[in-house]
């Protein structure tokens, strides 16, 4: 895949990630950080700025039809306790189609697996997740792959939110503020 050198690179450069990957494995070895956390880092990285990870929101991301309910809780509560300056999202995203509804209002149906759920994500730069693997090696789930991560790309996914959802989230999330040479690829 085009770039996942490059994504291990930064990543493997930022121990305060790579401190939160190690911990991750230790409590849950199916579980991923994804989303912004990942996109936020790159893209810092592509506009020459320094990235700090403290005081952000951290997805984790796992799929495991079998898990008991209080995982979701267990892991919140065991990161947040490593690392309280983050606030922590986990989602299994095996049960997701029990709670999330579409812009109008439909039930999504069950993911087969946490690519199939990723590939849903509104925008292909944040549908990334990472997870450290037992031999240090990082695996990337990047089902849009990394190109518009890389180059500095905001596509919409239309799988699930419209177009207006999609820009509403590039407005509240500040991303041209924060990264001017950014592109909408509509």
């Amino acid at each position: 895949m085009k770039y996942s050198q490059d994504l291990k690179q930064i990543i493997y450069a930022h121990p305060v990630f790579l401190h939160r990957l190690k911990f991750l494995r230790e409590i849950n070895l199916s579980a991923y950080l994804s989303a912004g956390v990942i996109r936020n880092m790159v893209w810092s990285v592509l506009h020459d700025q320094h990235y700090l990870i403290e005081q952000t929101e951290i997805d984790v991301i796992f799929y495991d039809t079998n898990a008991i309910e209080d995982e979701q809780q267990r892991l919140t509560q065991l990161l947040s306790q490593k690392f309280p300056e983050n606030t922590w999202d986990v989602v299994n995203q095996a049960f997701v189609h029990t709670w999330y509804t579409t812009d109008d209002g439909h039930s999504v149906a069950q993911y087969s697996s946490l690519a199939e759920a990723l590939a849903t994500w509104p925008e292909t730069a944040t549908a990334i997740a990472v997870r450290l693997l037992e031999n240090d090696d990082l695996e990337i789930i990047a089902p849009f792959g990394l190109n518009d991560l890389f180059e500095l790309k905001l596509r919409w996914n239309d799988c699930l939110v419209s177009h207006e959802v999609f820009l509403e989230r590039v407005q509240s999330k500040r991303f041209f503020e924060r990264w001017n040479r950014l592109e909408i690829i509509d």
